[in-house]
Order: structure tokens, then C-alpha cells, then sequence
């Protein structure tokens, strides 16, 4: 019985923390990973980066083939963006399509290093839709840097947040960089080419 309700414990446990769509791990797990990490960045004196990433292209998918080929592409994306993620870095789904990425130890030339990959891996994605079509995603990101753009988990996510916002908005398939929690972002893009 002790050993069952264990595995009960881990079970639920694990289950909290994430995902039931991708099994990637959630926003709870997201919220406590930054939290930890800006204390060990903090404490031994090292810059990291998040990233705020959003699908391009994802809701027409859903709009036109419905939400279970949607559950399906969403799988299968993240699923192929998280096998080029390092074992130190950790990547969440933030949710719907978005995920948020913890590049820990890094700074901006490897951030940047990172989002030319990811836009060049979603480039990369294969899948058929029921109708033999391959879904045209990109992805969208914003980039923030501890602790140039937020010194607390709350101001980096928002930092990284606008900075997709404004991606989205200007440069569709790009990273923009935050220029901090509450100015104007950058003009440099990537785009992975």
C-alpha cells in the first residue's frame, strides 16, 4: 500500500507540473523554474535568457481542420522543438500556442544563436493535414536577458512578452530583443536565415 500510494504521489505530482496536450511542462512548472533560476543567476553572477515564442499560422490550421488535427500539430511541433533544446535549458508551454524557453548561463549572442535555430527547425517541419496539405507555421519569439530586462521572473516574462507582441505585430517570423520592461524594443530581428 505504502509503495502504491507513492507512485500515486509521483503520478500526481508529475501531473502537475505538466502539460496533458504535450507533456511539456506547464506554466506552474515554468513559473517555479524561472523563479529558481533567477536566484542561482543572482547568486553566482550569471546572465540568462527567455524566450516567448508563439506559432505562426496555427490558427488557420485549427480554423480549417479543427481542434483535434490542431492538438496534433501542437504536438508534433513542440515536440520537434523540444529535441533541440540542451539538457540545462528548460521549455515550457506557456499556452494555447505559445512556449517559453530558459536558456540558463547564456547571453545574447547565444540567445540569438538559439532563435535562428528554432526558426530554421519550425522551417523544417514536415506533417501532413488530413487533406495531404503540409501546414505553413512559422514562429514568431521575443527575447529577454536577465538581468538587463527584468531582475524578477514577473518583469523578464514581460519583457520577453513584449517583445513578441511585437514581433508578431511588425515583423511576423522573427525574435525581437526587449529593450526592457517597459520601453521600446529593439530594431535588430532574427529571422534564421
Amino acid at each position: 500500500v505504502a509503495i502504491s500510494n507513492a507512485r500515486l504521489h509521483q503520478l500526481i505530482s508529475r501531473q502537475a507540473y505538466s502539460d496533458t496536450l504535450t507533456g511539456l511542462p506547464n506554466r506552474r512548472a515554468l513559473d517555479e523554474r524561472l523563479e529558481d533560476e533567477v536566484v542561482a543567476a543572482r547568486r553566482n553572477n550569471y546572465s540568462f535568457a527567455v524566450m516567448m515564442m508563439d506559432l505562426d499560422g496555427f490558427k488557420a490550421v485549427n480554423d480549417t481542420y479543427g481542434h483535434s488535427t490542431g492538438d496534433e500539430v501542437l504536438r508534433i511541433a513542440f515536440s520537434h522543438l523540444a529535441r533541440g533544446v540542451r539538457n540545462t535549458d528548460f521549455l515550457a508551454r506557456y499556452g494555447g500556442d505559445e512556449l517559453t524557453l530558459i536558456l540558463t548561463q547564456s547571453d545574447m549572442s547565444s540567445a540569438q544563436i538559439v532563435a535562428s535555430k528554432i526558426t530554421e527547425t519550425m522551417r523544417n517541419l514536415k506533417y501532413k493535414l488530413p487533406d495531404g496539405k503540409n501546414p505553413k507555421l512559422g514562429i514568431s519569439g521575443g527575447i529577454a536577458l536577465y538581468p538587463i530586462h527584468g531582475q524578477i521572473a514577473p518583469d523578464l516574462l514581460r519583457a520577453a512578452d513584449a517583445a513578441l507582441y511585437y514581433a508578431k505585430k511588425h515583423n511576423r517570423g522573427s525574435f525581437q530583443v526587449a529593450r526592457g520592461i517597459t520601453g521600446p524594443l529593439s530594431k535588430p530581428n532574427i529571422r534564421g536565415e
